[in-house]
């Protein structure tokens, strides 16, 4: 998936979405790993240096959006506020509204990434 279809897929949001946090982590680096046990279907994310079972909540966790801030966005500066939604900016960057603080910043981080790409 390309920057500004995923950055399209964030800004339509109603609610966090594992599905769309698989993306972010796939632009972000991330590699998934999927082994099979007896039937059983074991997925396994993959970050240089590190070996998860479960991906960070991106579109929910203010924590784990910043995670991806850093690694989108590395050595940008910004804010964000939250009330009926979130709005986030980096830099002097376009302020990035979603449907919570989280995904804000997931957009913000996007749209970073795509203007210095």
């Amino acid at each position: 998936m390309d920057l500004p279809e995923l950055i399209e897929e964030l800004s339509h949001l109603t609610a966090p979405s594992r599905r769309v946090d698989a993306k972010l982590a796939l632009v972000a680096g991330w590699q998934r790993k999927a082994t099979r046990t007896k039937g059983d279907v074991n997925v396994i994310w993959l970050f240089p240096g590190e070996e998860v079972n479960r991906l960070p909540e991106f579109t929910n966790s203010l924590d784990a959006a910043l995670e991806l801030v850093g690694i989108l966005a590395p050595g940008h500066v910004g804010g964000f506020s939250w009330g009926g939604g979130g709005k986030a900016q980096l830099n002097d960057g376009e302020i990035a509204e979603g449907v919570n603080p989280a995904v804000a910043l997931c957009l913000a981080a996007l749209k970073a990434r795509r203007r210095n790409a």
